[in-house]
Order: structure tokens, then C-alpha cells, then sequence
């Protein structure tokens, strides 16, 4: 089925018609009984082409296994000593 954009005729309503959420006046569905409500009621329809896909950009990623030269991959991440020990910045009164 094809979707459609509905566009109330108060331009910022925000609520929901005929089980279509609308944001500022707009909305989107591919129910045809609601496009039939909404083309009855007064509503701008819009059928939105669904053949155009979007573009997406192409980003280069770095190859596998190798970390950015600021971070340091975690398999080879420096272990904390084992003699190292928390404590509190406070020290218990007495």
C-alpha cells in the first residue's frame, strides 16, 4: 500500500485522527480508509513515491582490527596493576 502525507487543516495540531499521530500539523499513514477520512474531512493528501531511495553517505571506515591512532584497541588495553589499591579520598574520623 502506498503512504501518504496528511496535513491537517490547522497547521500546528498535534494529536491523533483516525489512528494517524499528527506533529505540527502533519502526519503519515498508509491506510486507505484513513487517506478516504482525511480526502472527506478536508485534509491535504500527499502520496509519497516510495521508488527513491535515500541516499545514504559513504564513510570510510578504518580496516578491521586496527583502532584509531587517539584510542587504544581494548584487547591490548593496559591492565592495572594488581598491587594498586582504591581508597576513599576521606579517611574515617577516629
Amino acid at each position: 500500500m502506498p503512504r501518504h502525507i496528511i496535513e491537517t487543516p490547522v497547521a500546528d495540531y498535534a494529536g491523533t485522527v483516525a489512528g494517524v499521530r499528527f506533529t505540527a500539523g502533519r502526519g503519515e499513514t498508509d491506510d486507505e480508509n484513513a487517506v478516504a477520512y482525511f480526502q472527506r474531512h478536508g485534509y491535504t493528501v500527499t502520496p509519497v513515491e516510495d521508488d527513491v531511495e535515500p541516499v545514504e553517505s559513504v564513510v570510510d571506515d578504518p580496516p578491521g582490527g586496527t583502532a584509531p591512532a587517539n584510542e587504544t584497541p581494548l584487547e591490548n588495553a593496559p591492565a592495572e596493576p594488581e598491587e594498586t589499591k582504591r581508597t576513599s579520598r576521606r579517611t574515617p574520623t577516629k
